[in-house]
């Protein structure tokens, strides 16, 4: 597992940490090390480097400030180091991203932080005007049954950086299908969705079974889609609605009391374990990868394993 030492002037990757743990639970391979104001670029020089010197592998450093104290002081001592790579510009999301993605590059990382800063209050009048507009549904029928799905994936976040910033761009979707009866339902949560996903795509906040209904039917003719879902019970749900799916990438599965671990990223519930196997009974192939630079390992391979413990 990849060691994450966040730098910073005063306490902030102190609070940067202690959000994040509130969010995904406790780090135990992430660390810090601040700089007070009392403080001084020759301390803060002995502890980074007694800090560096207790890990071992691969160290991914996020700096608070690109050309200040921190960042400097690990670029001195590291930017030789192939086993060591230096972020700056230290966010919660950049954080959050790197915890969770393990394998996921320094670029990689940088590329989807980028997508998380905006102006949250005009993008979300633009998503509200975007909602208002009907989408024009010609005769789709000469693509029936031909749609392009690029992805399926399972992630309890949706759209997030993962997804728009890595996923998508590097599969070249065209267009994010989001099968979720909730979150079809609720206004906010689809503007916020559209807020979430990259402008040049097209996106379909819809019914797990209108998804079905609208992919069979050809109605996005042969754009690369990239199908969403929440949870295994929608995209069972897709199927039972005559959905076709040949593969299904697990992404993220949030811990609830009573689940169990199947990665890092992944806690499934025993009711969802019934469903996996379901769904794997109609010839889809499940694995379990968090982006695109990491490999696929064999979802239900790991899970019947960790079921017979």
């Amino acid at each position: 597992m990849r060691n994450i030492v966040l730098i910073s002037h005063g306490s902030m990757a102190a609070g940067v940490k202690e959000s994040l743990e509130m969010i995904i639970g406790r780090q135990e391979q992430m660390h810090v090390v601040c700089m007070p104001e009392d403080s001084d670029n020759i301390q803060f020089e002995k502890e980074l480097l007694e800090k560096m010197q207790t890990l071992e592998g691969e160290t991914l450093i996020i700096a608070d400030l690109l050309g200040g104290t921190p960042c400097n002081v690990a670029l001195k001592h590291f930017t030789d180091n192939d086993n060591v790579s230096i972020i700056a510009g230290m966010n919660l999301s950049l954080v959050l991203e790197s915890a969770v993605s393990d394998t996921a590059s320094a670029d990689d990382l940088v590329t989807s932080s980028r997508t998380t800063l905006v102006n949250a209050k005009n993008l979300l009048n633009e998503a509200k005007a975007q909602e208002a507009v009907t989408l024009n549904m010609a005769d789709y029928s000469e693509y029936q049954g031909k749609a392009k799905i690029v992805n399926t994936r399972i992630d309890e976040r949706l759209i997030h950086g993962q997804v728009a910033g890595i996923w998508s761009s590097s599969l070249g979707t065209q267009r994010i299908i989001v099968a979720n009866d909730e979150a079809a339902a609720d206004d906010l949560q689809k503007s916020s969705l559209r807020m979430a996903c990259p402008s040049a795509m097209r996106l379909s906040v819809i019914p797990v079974t209108q998804a079905a209904e609208n992919i069979n039917a050809g109605k996005y003719g042969l754009q690369r889609i990239f199908l969403l879902f929440k949870k295994p019970a929608d995209v069972l749900k897709f199927i039972q609605a005559g959905g076709k799916l040949e593969s299904l990438n697990v992404g993220n599965m949030s811990y609830k009391e009573g689940s169990k671990e199947v990665t890092k990223s992944i806690k499934v519930m025993p009711e969802e374990e019934n469903i996996f196997q379901e769904i794997v009974a109609t010839g889809v192939k499940i694995t379990a990868q968090l982006v695109p630079s990491e490999p696929a390992i064999d979802f239900m391979e790991k899970l019947n394993k960790i079921g017979e413990r």
